[in-house]
């Protein structure tokens, strides 16, 4: 019984992650990509604090920890930015199903690499199949070579790439609990874009009507602050294996929310790559798992 309850908050957290995607193309009708950033972080950070506070744990940081939370977060502000410019110039359900599976394919890409140990034939087909169902989603075989370096094509491999960097990054982290490195990481970004990128160019955010409203607090407070406290939650009970297959849910979500609210035309190619790039994960997963219970 409490598997299955904390079953269903997986769930919700993964279905409100895939609903930030058609939600940021709905926000950018109303502000910047800069402005989604300085706003969303800013309120995140301090939705935060009461989480923290609940979980008893200490906002204590070590300055080798600050500075990776530093980094973290001046990645974190590009791979927003791109991620917000994706949806708005392009399809915000083909850019969640992209993104979304392209980024682990390249964080064990860059794990694979940095730890100078040769692949295995299967990390190869894996991978392989991955690739296959990124190029398949974004349907590439139907665009000139003009179209696929199109502005949202970049904009998409660019979030996967700074996101991937970033979790590189954030693992270097040591004795600091994931909910306390992401407050400072969602802190710092907020203070980097107001200070460096923030320009107001739409008046006063208060302004705003309820359409607005509504969509900011659920990427801010139910995207974010929610789903990444019942994420981490998640994988200290069921463990990375289990709790890391929830995340498949994603890309799904974010197509079928923004085939439903935003009244995008359905793509099988989107569905299809999808699910190929999500066995190719699943694959990659076991491995590395397998990998690091050998060792551990």
């Amino acid at each position: 019984m409490m598997n299955n309850r904390l079953y269903f908050w997986m769930v919700l957290a993964m279905l409100f992650w895939g609903a930030s995607w058609p939600i940021a193309n709905v926000l950018s009708a109303y502000i910047t990509e800069h402005e989604f950033i300085t706003y969303r972080y800013v309120l995140t950070s301090i939705t935060m604090v009461p989480v923290l506070v609940w979980m008893k744990l200490s906002f204590k940081i070590d300055w080798l920890n600050l500075t990776i939370a530093a980094l973290a977060a001046l990645l974190l502000i590009f791979y927003t930015k791109f991620y917000f410019l994706s949806t708005q110039y392009g399809s915000p359900g083909l850019s969640g199903a992209v993104v979304t599976t392209l980024m682990p394919i390249l964080v064990y890409l860059l794990m694979l690499f940095s730890q100078q140990k040769k692949p295995k034939i299967i990390d190869w087909l894996a991978l392989g199949l991955g690739a296959a169902g990124v190029i398949t989603t974004m349907d590439v075989w139907h665009l000139s070579a003009e179209q696929i370096w199109i502005s949202h094509n970049i904009y998409m491999v660019a979030a996967a790439s700074f996101w991937a960097v970033m979790s590189i990054v954030s693992s270097y982290a040591k004795r600091i609990n994931p909910a306390v490195l992401s407050f400072y990481i969602y802190l710092i970004t907020a203070i980097i874009d107001a200070l460096f990128f923030f320009k107001p160019t739409y008046g006063s955010i208060f302004a705003m009507d309820g359409i607005f409203w509504i969509n900011f607090l659920i990427v801010t407070i139910a995207s974010t602050t929610f789903a990444t406290t019942v994420y981490f939650l998640g994988l200290q009970r069921l463990g990375s294996r289990q709790g890391s297959v929830f995340t498949f849910l994603v890309p799904l979500f974010a197509v079928g929310l923004s085939v439903i609210f935003l009244k995008e035309t359905w793509q099988w190619t989107t569905i299809v790559g999808a699910i190929m790039t999500i066995v190719a994960l699943i694959i990659l997963n076991k491995i590395k798992l397998n990998f690091y219970n050998k060792h551990s």
